[in-house]
């Protein structure tokens, strides 16, 4: 290995960072002890390898994954910026391309270069990988809402009625009718038919 093990070991603590970064949202809806970024990437990566083989359009699972396995890199640096927040971050993209930079080139360039090539697929969605992933991204949120709803959670309604969350869906349309699925049985359960 040609890394220092000082340098290395900045890496890998960096990438443990995300284990002890809550999600923002999460906290702003009170909920305390919400999932990590870890936990999140753990479940993006997790539904992109199962769902990616359920899909009629033809997705490469191993690119897919791999732009699951980066997509949140950059809030090592910079922490989770919530949906609410956006439009205070105009240049959200150029800052967590910089943090990805930073955090990876330890590594050496060609992977800060390709894991900063996979980032920029799911930020822009110019490959259908990316754009899955974006909806994986989205499904998981969708999942953890309704998993905090469960619990007793409340004030989650706005995950729910984002126009943009269920526009990612639509070019798969197997990943759209669970995100209706779940979003039906939300209906249910407020209206104590569930």
């Amino acid at each position: 290995m040609s890394i220092k093990n000082t340098e290395l070991d900045k890496v890998i603590r960096d990438f443990l960072t995300l284990k002890k970064i809550r999600r923002t949202g999460w906290q702003l809806r009170g909920i305390r002890d919400g999932e990590s970024i870890a936990d999140h990437c753990f479940g993006v990566v997790f539904l992109t390898y199962y769902l990616s083989s359920l899909i009629k359009n033809k997705i490469d699972r191993n690119k897919a994954v791999s732009i699951a396995i980066v997509h949140e890199i950059g809030e090592t640096r910079v922490g989770d910026i919530p949906f609410v927040t956006l439009k205070y971050f105009q240049n959200k993209d150029s800052i967590e391309t910089q943090a990805i930079e930073d955090v990876l080139m330890p590594l050496g360039s060609d992977i800060a270069k390709e894991s900063l090539e996979l980032f920029k697929e799911f930020e822009e969605g110019n490959s259908i990988e990316g754009r899955f992933v974006k909806a994986i991204d989205k499904l998981e949120m969708l999942v953890t809402a309704a998993e905090y709803e469960k619990a007793g959670f409340s004030g989650l309604k706005d995950f729910w009625d984002n126009k943009f969350t269920f526009k990612v869906f639509e070019e798969f349309p197997e990943i759209s009718d669970y995100a209706n699925f779940l979003l039906i049985n939300r209906d249910k359960r407020i209206k104590g038919e569930l």
